[in-house]
């Protein structure tokens, strides 16, 4: 059970009609009454949907707006991945204090590390309020301001009932269904302790998205607030927050089809996607995203593996590069294996199918027509869009600060004020995680990269005079590019800024920039030329799909929070292979490989492992690792608790396995699978390798 004060856990939602799968969905909180209560009722949930609504999601984390994490002591401790901190322990690193390597321990509060721009938020009342805006939207009809505006203006009425606190109204079902959420943000949050690098991501990239993993991915922070209670940014005065609400966690286990829910916040979600948009992500999107990260990757690899001090700078870079990369890769594996654009297209023509009239069916059919021909006509121009976005976006560092910050430099250069003072901070943030040689090799690659994948007249023009004035030499005119410009160093840039004189316009990266952009801009134009017409139909589309999916449909994932839920269960692939629900040590043992880096493990584990040292978390002399449900999660789901009948917190979502990586805008019951961090694990990590008994104590209550 729990009160106020000891809060249990509980997730997931399920389906309101026999015709969808029972485990398809990331339900809004407050439906799950009326939706989702009776079946999870009957699958052994043990709470009550009001329970869930009103006291257990006060408990649940937005991280960063990125990931999910809960709290779990009346203390303020919070649980969530080992990578979603993995920026908090990258930024404190060093060589002396490599954090990510060898993990990091507080040995009391006072030595509990403030995390730079971290932010954590949470719901303190998630209410429907449609009957109350749709009253307000229809006395304001025939006003110049559109629904978004009007719901937003309605939003103000909340913000000054909850003083203090953050308030939103999102939206859905074509703007009848409007849900308030009411938050509060902590913005002073600090680094308990986090194991190393070779037990949290034991397995790295080589194991990222399957099954079965044994990983150790998680990581305590603890959430600090004024002395009158009120969340503000790091101050030495702050004392420790005391939630209202916390999770109770469980280390007693639990067996194969025991009820397991989830509540997070997942990212985005587009379970409408026609088969047009999904055909445009497999062939025209995934690949340009997969050469450029492909190419990138390996160049980042091979520096981190000769410089320590260059690793930890471009650490977080990698992860979140490689762990988007794979994803791609494995989604276009499944749309192929899964057949999803056919089946897609089935669904399709039961759309068309259920229209009541002659036209109407052919008004369906022109209006998915239209999608798609829009769609393969931006195709070149989308390809070309999204190489850029990778290129100078996501893999040149020098490029992509200009590309960020370039067009005010002008403006700043000729003020001695707070403006340019936050300026030369965000200069000095960048260059941090920089190295001059690593980008210029990136560079080189990349720009090789665009002009054998880019229609030559879709290039910018700096491409033509590589070919006239340096004999069509990328490195010769990349070498010169950081030879001569002030943005290649954080040095050189800090000095002209602070050169009241220096022409910015004039540096070649910045005019390397410029025409990147004059040809961006270019195919945006293109693009919304090609798709004005499709862009239309797929907003009439999706607005009639509620009415056609009736009590099946459900809005898509948007950052809010979310509930899932289904069993523990194995995983059964359809050549027979069948994958057991749960991992142990000793696979974590089995797959050691001391001269992989992906492989290698601590010794001191290895001698509790030798020793048979477990403590209380073991079963048959081993400890379980990590275990999978059949929920339905996507990404901001890292670090979502998962949690028992009880609503008590068992393990840890961290990750998804390949054969669901078309969950985005796809849902399969039989291979979709939540990969989670069985908690008796981290418990056992948490004590025994790391000697942190206090910590267990605390959450625990012993």
């Amino acid at each position: 059970m729990f009160t106020k004060k000891w809060l249990v856990g509980c997730m997931l939602l399920c389906m309101s009609s026999s015709a969808v799968l029972a485990d398809e969905g990331m339900w809004l909180l407050p439906g799950l009454k009326q939706n989702n209560e009776a079946r999870m009722k009957k699958l052994g949930l043990q709470l009550s949907a009001e329970q869930i609504v009103d006291d257990l999601s006060q408990a649940i984390i937005s991280f960063n707006g990125n990931g999910t994490a809960s709290f779990i002591s009346a203390d303020g401790l919070v649980l969530t991945n080992y990578h979603c901190a993995y920026d908090g322990l990258q930024q404190n690193s060093s060589e002396e204090h490599n954090y990510l390597r060898d993990g990091f321990w507080a040995s009391s509060r006072d030595k509990e590390i403030p995390l730079k721009g971290c932010r954590l938020i949470i719901n303190r009342k998630i209410r429907e309020v449609s009957k109350d805006v749709n009253t307000y939207l229809q006395a304001k009809r025939g006003t110049k301001k559109n629904t978004y505006q009007l719901v937003q203006e309605f939003a103000d009425r909340y913000q000054r009932e909850f003083p203090g606190l953050k308030v939103s109204i999102r939206s859905y079902r074509n703007n009848t269904l409007h849900v308030l959420y009411v938050m509060q943000i902590f913005e002073d949050v600090r680094l308990v302790g986090a194991p190393p690098y070779e037990i949290a991501k034991f397995g790295g990239e080589t194991d990222n998205w399957t099954w079965p993993r044994h990983g150790c991915d998680f990581a305590y922070l603890r959430v600090y607030v004024s002395p009158d209670g009120k969340g503000r940014p790091y101050h030495p005065k702050n004392v420790v927050y005391h939630p209202d609400v916390y999770l109770k966690v469980s280390d007693k286990g639990f067996e194969k089809g025991s009820f397991a829910m989830s509540i997070g916040f997942p990212g985005y979600t587009d379970r409408n996607a026609t088969s047009a948009e999904i055909w445009e992500k497999r062939n025209v999107l995934n690949p340009a995203m997969i050469k450029v990260r492909t190419a990138r990757q390996k160049i980042l690899k091979s520096f981190m593996a000769q410089n320590e001090a260059i690793r930890i700078k471009y650490a977080a870079k990698f992860a979140a590069s490689a762990n988007y990369c794979k994803n791609a890769v494995g989604m276009n594996e499944w749309i192929d294996r899964l057949d999803i654009c056919q089946k897609k297209k089935a669904s399709e023509q039961a759309f068309i199918a259920s229209g009541m009239t002659i036209e109407q069916k052919s008004r369906y059919s022109q209006m998915l027509k239209t999608i798609e021909t829009g769609i393969h006509e931006a195709a070149p121009y989308n390809s070309a869009l999204t190489y850029y976005s990778e290129v100078f976006n996501n893999g040149c560092d020098m490029l992509n600060f200009i590309n960020g910050f370039g067009s005010i430099i002008p403006q700043v250069q000729q003020k001695d004020d707070a403006m340019k003072k936050n300026f030369i901070t965000n200069i000095k943030m960048h260059y941090k995680d920089y190295d001059e040689q690593v980008d210029r090799t990136v560079t080189k690659e990349l720009f090789r990269v665009l002009k054998e994948n880019v229609c030559q007249d879709l290039l910018p023009d700096f491409f033509q005079k590589i070919e006239s004035d340096y004999g069509g030499d990328i490195d010769l005119f990349v070498n010169e590019m950081y030879e001569k410009s002030v943005f290649s160093t954080q040095e050189r840039l800090l000095k002209a800024v602070m050169d009241k004189q220096y022409n910015i316009k004039e540096d070649m990266a910045y005019r390397v920039m410029e025409q990147m952009e004059e040809k961006r801009k270019m195919l945006f134009n293109q693009i919304n030329e090609k798709k004005e017409k499709s862009s239309q139909a797929l907003i009439e589309y999706a607005r009639m799909l509620p009415d056609f999916r009736a009590g099946d449909y459900y809005p898509n994932a948007d950052k809010t929070i979310r509930l899932s839920y289904g069993t523990v269960c194995d995983l059964l692939l359809p050549d027979g292979t069948e994958k057991p629900f749960q991992t142990m040590l000793s696979g974590v043992m089995a797959k050691e490989q001391p001269d992989n880096p992906e492989f290698r493990l601590p010794s001191k584990l290895k001698s509790l492992w030798q020793q048979k040292d477990f403590g209380t978390y073991a079963i048959n002399g081993d400890v379980p690792v990590d275990f999978i449900t059949n929920g339905d999660v996507t990404g901001g789901n890292s670090g979502s608790p998962m949690l028992n009948a009880q609503g008590e917190l068992i393990g840890l979502v961290f990750d998804c396995n390949w054969e669901s990586m078309t969950r985005d805008f796809n849902y399969d019951q039989n291979l979709h699978r939540v990969i989670c961090l069985d908690v008796r694990y981290l418990l056992f990590i948490t004590e025994k390798y790391a000697g942190m008994k206090r910590l267990v104590d605390e959450i625990l209550k012993k």
